[in-house]
């Protein structure tokens, strides 16, 4: 079978002082017209010929040659037979030439086949037009009027197109714009294609750098390159810097990281290969913590030479004395290794925090993300609720009592933490609650981090939103609680805590503790919880025996008697208490009854053979003397439960999440409920008038609507702080 070749019939219309037509012509043979020269012997007279050539085309055109080698560029139009392209960016000559010409060269006195043909030799290594047969040709010409997109023609026919457009920047030094466009557009079209990546990536940021230089690549197309760019070899990261040194453009974290990726000072770890975009965020937040406003890049004294490795054979080499790249110079970035030190730094930090959760990861097998997970997350990276969040969130909308505090037993809690039901949880459980509480933006009160105390299981705490985790001074607010939990045990003795009593105590703890707004939040709860449900226990004075000397003891056993004596009465009730609390305190029962008896208005009632059932007037100079007395024990308590609260902590929370265990210094994630507001903080609005403070706010955006959506309103009302009640 037969095969009719014509010469390739063109009608170019470029700039409308280009208007030629050339009539489709046949030998009528099927034979080639020219010689087709062996591509190798090809390939080396180009490389020869290379230097200068096209500016001496007119020498060696053949009498067929009917003008010289034109660049079709941007809003110029090729017409062929078969169809037309616009903005083709090729090179074409009317007629043939008789040297090697360039590989991309398309001259229309070579004939083209007439008609499809799927089954054609492949392409050789080094492809070029003059070298392709005739249905190579026309498969090559079908592919321009196609709009160069088809992804499944050989990868050598986008190389024959990629020459000339390798040589339109590097030889001709023109229409950088246009070719960085289109390597962009080619890209991921060919991806499929190593050695075109590579070759196109790298004449991409050579063109962007030229480009730059001449004033014709703007900012832009340097943003799109990145984009685009996946390897990011040496001489891709050299020129990528060297356009950044050249506009005066600051590093953001995530080019920061992407030159990370390939330094030879960044450890390789498989935590990177399998958690890599956690890797990227973590080492992204710390990059933007410490470069706020992008990293201002140096570059080396010296400048080094622009290197680039052409594609094209007849190209030739650019790093020649004569060659059109010759002088050319780039800032060395890469030449100042040291300003690169914290970025390795941010990239192994990332990595350490990250192992807990890679080996969570691994052992949950690929299930949905667990708590233990997600907690082992740094804390920048917690982009979601914690996976527990919705149970303990209902559990604790049911929760909410008629004066809007939120109170639940913690073996509710324990319950959806996996905890088997038990009399007692133990201190790692307690502490595990209070962590998780943590992680969701919670707090509990009270806090068994603190307190170094258990739960039991049918024991209650209040739960609250949280601003800020704890202040740095927590035994300042560890002796502020233990005193609170004292003197309400002393207060409730009797079956009802006295006002008065209860606002001595918090005088006392607010004039003598410097406790940061939050701790005075938590202490707000305790003091809540230990009113409304009173322990009538003195574990607190049990934990001080250790601690404190017999003096400072007896001090807070002063204390104590203060408080009991805030309304000028002691009752046998309150006697009672306070000898329960000189026992847990080590002291003597004698010294107690001393005491009262020493500040007793009546001396001749302390004198029965049983104190218990005495009630004492009381002296009350004599006990403002021992409370001002008392103001000591502030100090001492603070300092005392200094060391205890590191020990204990260390011990009570072991084998929880590393990033857990630093309670004192950290801050909370994200809060899904937003801070509590002081009562104090909103003037009180007519139109809520009996309405507690705290609703205010909430009140004030339900009203803003006449319906809500239970959803949408439960939302809100955990932006304000608060939870909605079940039901309700």
């Amino acid at each position: 079978m037969s095969h009719r070749y014509d010469k390739i019939g063109a009608i170019i219309t470029a700039q409308p002082e280009y208007n030629v037509a050339e009539r489709r012509k046949s030998n009528g043979s099927g034979s080639r017209t020219g010689m087709v020269m062996d591509p190798l012997v090809e390939i080396r007279r180009g490389v020869q010929a290379s230097s200068g050539f096209w500016a001496n085309w007119k020498t060696v055109f053949t009498p067929k040659a009917k003008g010289l080698p034109r660049f079709y560029g941007p809003n110029t139009t090729l017409r062929f037979d078969r169809g037309q392209v616009r903005s083709p960016l090729v090179y074409l000559v009317k007629g043939s030439i008789s040297d090697a010409p360039d590989a991309s060269l398309i001259e229309t006195e070579l004939p083209v086949s007439s008609k499809h043909v799927s089954q054609v030799d492949e392409l050789p290594y080094w492809p070029s037009y003059r070298g392709a047969s005739p249905q190579q040709r026309s498969i090559y010409i079908d592919w321009l009027v196609g709009g160069r997109l088809d992804p499944s023609v050989p990868i050598g026919y986008v190389f024959i197109y990629f020459y000339g457009l390798e040589r339109r920047v590097i030889a001709d030094h023109a229409d950088h714009a246009a070719v960085a466009a289109e390597m962009l557009r080619l890209l991921p079209i060919y991806s499929r294609s190593r050695s075109f990546v590579g070759y196109a990536t790298g004449l991409l940021w050579t063109t962007i750098w030229l480009g730059l230089n001449a004033g014709t690549v703007s900012q832009t197309e340097l943003k799109s390159a990145i984009l685009q760019t996946t390897g990011w070899g040496e001489q891709i990261r050299r020129l990528s810097l060297a356009c950044f040194c050249r506009l005066k453009l600051r590093l953001s974290a995530k080019m920061a990281y992407l030159l990370t990726t390939h330094d030879p000072q960044a450890p390789q770890s498989v935590v990177v290969r399998r958690e890599p975009e956690l890797h990227k965020l973590a080492f992204c937040k710390r990059f933007d913590a410490s470069f706020p406003n992008g990293f201002e890049l140096k570059a080396s004294k010296q400048d080094r030479p622009l290197q680039y490795f052409s594609a094209s054979a007849t190209l030739g080499r650019i790093d020649r004395e004569d060659s059109s790249l010759a002088g050319s110079r780039i800032p060395d970035v890469l030449g100042v290794p040291s300003q690169f030190g914290p970025f390795v730094e941010f990239w192994t930090d990332a990595i350490e925090e990250l192992r807990l959760y890679d080996r969570l990861h691994r052992k949950a097998a690929g299930t949905q993300a667990t708590a233990e997970m997600f907690e082992a997350l740094p804390e920048e990276l917690r982009q979601e609720d914690h996976p527990h969040f919705d149970a303990w969130y209902q559990v604790l909308s049911r929760s909410v009592t008629e004066d809007g505090w939120t109170v639940v037993p913690a073996g509710q809690l324990a319950r959806i933490e996996g905890m088997p039901e038990r009399k007692k949880l133990t201190k790692s459980q307690s502490a595990q609650l209070a962590t998780t509480a943590y992680y969701m933006g919670l707090a509990v009160e009270p806090d068994p981090r603190i307190t170094h105390r258990s739960y039991a299981w049918d024991e209650v705490v209040s739960v609250f939103p949280v601003g800020d985790e704890m202040a740095d001074q927590v035994a300042s607010y560890q002796g502020a609680s233990v005193l609170l939990e004292l003197g309400v045990a002393i207060a409730a003795s009797d079956g009802v805590i006295d006002d008065v009593k209860l606002r001595r105590i918090t005088s006392h703890l607010e004039s003598h503790f410097a406790l940061s707004q939050q701790d005075s939040v938590r202490l707000a709860h305790l003091r809540y919880l230990r009113t409304k449900y009173p322990t009538h226990n003195f574990d607190a004075a049990r934990s001080l025996r250790k601690n404190l000397t017999v003096e400072q003891r007896r001090l807070i056993g002063q204390f104590l008697v203060g408080i009991a004596s805030a309304d000028e009465r002691i009752s046998p009730q309150e006697v009672h208490a306070l000898r329960r609390a000189y026992r847990e305190l080590g002291l003597e029962i004698a010294e107690l009854d001393s005491l009262l008896g020493s500040v007793s208005a009546s001396p001749s009632a302390a004198r029965g053979p049983d104190l218990m059932v005495q009630e004492f007037r009381l002296d009350m100079n004599r006990i403002n003397s021992i409370i001002a007395e008392t103001a000591k024990v502030t100090e001492f308590l603070k300092n005392a439960l200094v060391d205890d609260s590191e020990n204990e902590q260390s011990s009570c929370i072991d084998g929880l999440p590393r990033s857990a265990k630093h309670i004192k210094s950290t801050t909370a994630p994200t809060n899904p409920f937003a801070s509590v507001k002081s009562q104090n903080d909103t003037p009180v609005d007519p139109r809520f008038h009996g309405l507690s403070n705290r609703y205010v706010p909430f009140a004030l955006t339900a009203i803003e609507q006449a319906t809500w959506d239970r959803c949408a309103l439960d939302t809100v009302a955990r932006q304000h702080g608060l939870m909605l009640g079940g039901g309700n």
